[in-house]
């Protein structure tokens, strides 16, 4: 009887210690777990695709974290449709050249810019069918592919323009940059006008594909500007500067650090070697800024935007100017805009 009652009064003890340590930890746990959800969530929508690699890394290398936001990667698999992740509230930030934030803002979504994420030239450029097109005159009367109302169809239609090429002498067939590589293998199409990775897949797997100019020896460079959602810029704006604050700092680490960030990158990019992401971003500019010059090739893209029916606007400075919103960068950064 006495070891009987000895065992169940261990048995008790046991219980009661397990219980004890139970409610110990679960409130030892509770001020991270408050923390944790203290933390503004910032949902970030990319592609992959190296002019993203700035977004990836802020997400990826902590950037964001440092500055007390709860940050997690969105992943699409195009620049447009990350946008759209916008639109429909289901991301705050994303970047990417003028055309797709341009008509997104003039079919009424509530997307503003609060700087500028990367600069490019050589990332973005046209890959032609050797075997008919050596020259930009031999374009005329080829088929040509390309994403409509992305930076390439702006890039298309500029090199036509510096070429003396009118429209209808070329047959343009709209379709999504992943799709061009295997129109171009088929035949479907002579060449197609997109950006990296797209550029290299061609050449590296399509018998006869090459390079045949690069946006910059074209005598052009986009901006991507980083797009948020208006109501975060506006009615947020301590979050929203807490973004801007660490995306300039990833801007300065990737400057100093180009073989780190592609290693960070391939993460999302999933590229077959981290040397060919070095390759691609150390092509790309990484300024974190905003300054008013983004403003007038802005205006230039949405005039040709508007005049194509691209975007449903009245005028391409209105447009630009309901987009542009400096005051986050103002605040947190004054030496790095001219606004």
């Amino acid at each position: 009887m006495n070891v009987t009652r000895q065992l169940n009064n261990m048995a008790k003890d046991i219980r009661s210690l397990i219980r004890a340590c139970v409610v110990a930890v679960a409130a030892a746990s509770l001020p991270f777990a408050s923390a944790a959800q203290d933390k503004p969530r910032v949902v970030v929508a990319v592609a992959p695709s190296a002019d993203m690699a700035n977004l990836i890394i802020a997400v990826k290398g902590g950037f964001l974290e440092k500055q007390g936001l709860n940050a997690e990667l969105k992943v699409f698999d195009s620049s447009p449709k990350a946008v759209q992740a916008l639109v429909s509230n289901q991301a705050d930030i994303t970047n990417n050249t003028e055309p797709p934030h341009l008509a997104a803002r003039a079919r009424g979504a509530d997307v503003v810019w609060v700087m500028t994420g990367y600069r490019l030239g050589s990332t973005n450029g046209s890959i032609a069918n050797g075997k008919v097109i050596q020259k930009s005159a031999d374009f005329v009367g080829k088929t040509i592919g390309v994403q409509r109302g992305s930076g390439a169809h702006f890039h298309l239609a500029w090199f036509l323009d510096r070429n003396g090429i009118k429209a209808d002498q070329v047959e343009i067939r709209f379709m999504a940059a992943p799709d061009q590589i295997a129109a171009l293998a088929r035949g479907d199409i002579d060449a197609f006008f997109s950006w990296e990775p797209f550029l290299t897949r061609a050449t590296d797997t399509v018998p006869g594909a090459r390079l045949h100019s690069r946006l910059v020896e074209d005598g052009l460079e986009f901006n991507g500007n980083v797009l948020m959602r208006g109501a975060l810029a506006r009615d947020n704006p301590e979050t929203a500067g807490k973004i801007v604050r660490g995306l300039i700092a990833t801007a300065d680490w990737m400057n100093a650090n180009l073989p780190e960030a592609a290693k960070l990158a391939n993460e999302v990019l999933r590229a077959p070697s981290e040397k060919q992401v070095l390759d691609q971003i150390s092509n790309i500019g990484w300024p974190g800024n905003f300054k008013r010059s983004v403003a007038e090739q802005a205006t230039m893209i949405a005039d040709w935007g508007i005049g194509i029916e691209l975007f449903p606007a009245k005028s391409g400075r209105a447009l630009v100017d309901g987009m542009i919103h400096p005051d986050i960068i103002k605040a947190v950064a004054p030496d790095r805009t001219d606004f």
